[in-house]
């Protein structure tokens, strides 16, 4: 396999920002796995890699401080990129994780001013490793997982265990081939991060989801043994749901398949791909209850005080996924309200949630989440909530992981 592949892949990534993912789709599946092995490495931890092989990438300061034309062309980078190609049969032997070098001194900053420098080494070290494979069972597969297992079985994948926070996740090391399998076509269970799932549980389940969480970020696992989860799904009354930024629909599908395809379930986001691709999603999965589109000024009036849960997984930083998203650390594009108008990230999560937060019921219940753990973001955003909406009770809060699971921070209000 020619090693050319991975510099042409690499110069497409400096040139055109792609995500990471939208790379690897366009690469042939014969070479698909060395190829996300080798960038997917690279990006995550270049330092502990340029180490390993005895490379010199210069000062680390410095290096991230290179614009991407510069990077494209430094021979360094060629060097590695072309030693973790030829190591992909002996990918075990290299570094599995590695240190603050391997991230910019900005974002390393921002983690020491708002956890201490030993929580910023320890997130480092977690977000520079290769990501898990999730899965979150579907009711069909928890009631016939055994068949789930003997087709596991037929295949070549990861030894899986059952998750640490969610009673409906199992979980395999590393890469595993799992949306090839025909009860994935058959909508037995959804690749989804532990994480995202307690933030699905805590929308419908607040009470219950809220000793999975904790006060900081990264303090490893909870314990849910004691939840019980199934009799919970089976008092559920009939519910309005509504997700406000659905995305691709991991968390709406997951919120369907809590609700047992009763009640009513609306998903909205901005982008029409991305619901189209849910729709498709929701009919594989055979849920019946989920009614999709795109968000626009008409459609939200219609729910004034009267959804039961609202769920706000809204945009953020990204910096819990980063080990799904590498490419995040080295786009340096800012985040916006559109292509025009910069707005920081923060006064966009605030439109967001005031444009919600009306919709929920007497009663009912909102829940504001990130897939980041940034301050700014999260605890100041349910403080902010707090001080400006006083009909709402704080009813749980906390972080998970990202340690065994990916990064994300939920807070549950209950509307008086």
């Amino acid at each position: 396999m020619n090693q050319d592949l991975i510099h042409l892949i690499f110069a497409e990534f400096c040139e055109t920002r792609t995500h990471l993912d939208s790379l690897l789709s366009e690469v042939e599946l014969t070479q698909k796995k060395r190829v996300a092995m080798t960038l997917g490495a690279f990006l995550r931890r270049p330092y502990a890699l340029a180490d390993y092989f005895k490379i010199d990438l210069g000062d680390a300061a410095e290096f991230w401080d290179l614009s991407f034309i510069k990077i494209r062309k430094h021979p360094g980078v060629h060097e590695l990129l072309e030693q973790i190609w030829a190591h992909h049969r002996r990918f075990d032997e290299l570094p599995k994780e590695g240190g603050i070098e391997d991230f910019p001194p900005a974002m390393i900053a921002e983690w020491t001013r708002d956890w201490g420098e030993e929580a910023a080494r320890s997130f480092a070290r977690n977000l520079s490793q290769d990501p898990l494979t999730t899965i979150r069972l579907h009711r069909r597969a928890r009631e016939a997982e055994d068949q789930l297992l003997a087709e596991f079985a037929k295949v070549d994948l990861p030894k899986m265990r059952k998750g640490y926070y969610s009673t409906f996740a199992r979980v395999f090391k590393g890469f595993a081939r799992v949306r090839k399998n025909p009860l994935f076509q058959a909508g037995w269970y959804e690749i989804q991060d532990e994480g995202s799932q307690v933030m699905s549980m805590a929308s419908i389940f607040p009470a219950e989801t809220a000793r999975l969480l904790s006060s900081e970020p990264m303090q490893g696992r909870h314990k849910f043994d004691a939840i019980d989860f199934d009799g919970a799904l089976k008092k559920l009354p009939t519910l309005t749901v509504i997700d406000a930024c659905a995305g691709g629909g991991g968390k709406t599908l997951a919120l369907a398949d809590f609700l047992e395809g009763k009640g009513r379930l609306f998903a909205y986001d901005i982008y029409e791909n991305k619901i189209n691709a849910l729709k498709k999603r929701a009919e594989r999965a055979q849920e019946r209850n989920i009614k999709a589109s795109v968000v626009n000024p008409e459609v939200l009036p219609q729910f004034y005080a009267s959804a039961d849960r609202v769920l706000v997984d809204a945009p953020c930083s990204g910096l819990g996924v980063l080990r799904r998203n590498p490419d995040i650390k080295w786009n340096r594009v800012p985040m916006t309200l559109s292509p025009v108008e910069q707005v920081p990230i923060e006064d966009l999560q605030r439109k967001i949630v005031t444009d919600y937060l009306p919709l929920v019921k007497p009663g009912g219940f909102f829940t504001y989440g990130v897939c980041t753990f940034t301050k700014s973001e999260t605890v100041d955003q349910l403080n902010w909530i707090s001080e400006n909406h006083p009909e709402y009770q704080l009813v749980a809060s906390g972080f998970v992981g990202p340690f065994e699971t990916d990064g994300f921070f939920m807070a549950t209000f209950q509307r008086k």
